[in-house]
This record gives C-alpha cells, sequence and structure tokens, in this order.
C-alpha cells in the first residue's frame, strides 16, 4: 500500500470514527500511533493513512461526514 497521510488526531475516538466511516464505504486504513506513552498523550498524534489511489476520495467522505 502507497499510504498517504489524510488525518491526525491526538483523539483515539475520532480516528476511530473515521476509519468507520471510511471502512463503510469500503476504505481500506491504517493507523500509526505515535502519541508518547511516557507524557499520557501530551506530545505526538495519531495519523490515519489510506492507499494514494483512494486519498482524495476518503478526504471528500471524512470532510462531508464532519471529520476534517
Amino acid at each position: 500500500m502507497d499510504g498517504k497521510e489524510i488525518f491526525f488526531s491526538v483523539s483515539q475516538l475520532k480516528i476511530k470514527t473515521a476509519q468507520f466511516i471510511l471502512s463503510e464505504a469500503g476504505i481500506a486504513s491504517h493507523v500509526i500511533n505515535k502519541l508518547d506513552s511516557a507524557h499520557a498523550g501530551l506530545f505526538g498524534d495519531i495519523e490515519l493513512y489510506v492507499d494514494a489511489s483512494n486519498e482524495e476520495e476518503a478526504r471528500r467522505i471524512l470532510d462531508e461526514g464532519g471529520i476534517l
């Protein structure tokens, strides 16, 4: 997968919601959690990636869903 970051947040709930919306639309995604566990989530973020071929549609879907 040639992944493109389409969204990031410090909220796991927002990331999981975005993943759910994308999966309902048939778009696979994956998450990279860069939160610093030593500082209770004060540093870093959680990144959501999709395949480059789905980037435009994924951004549109998340924008229409009020996530972006």
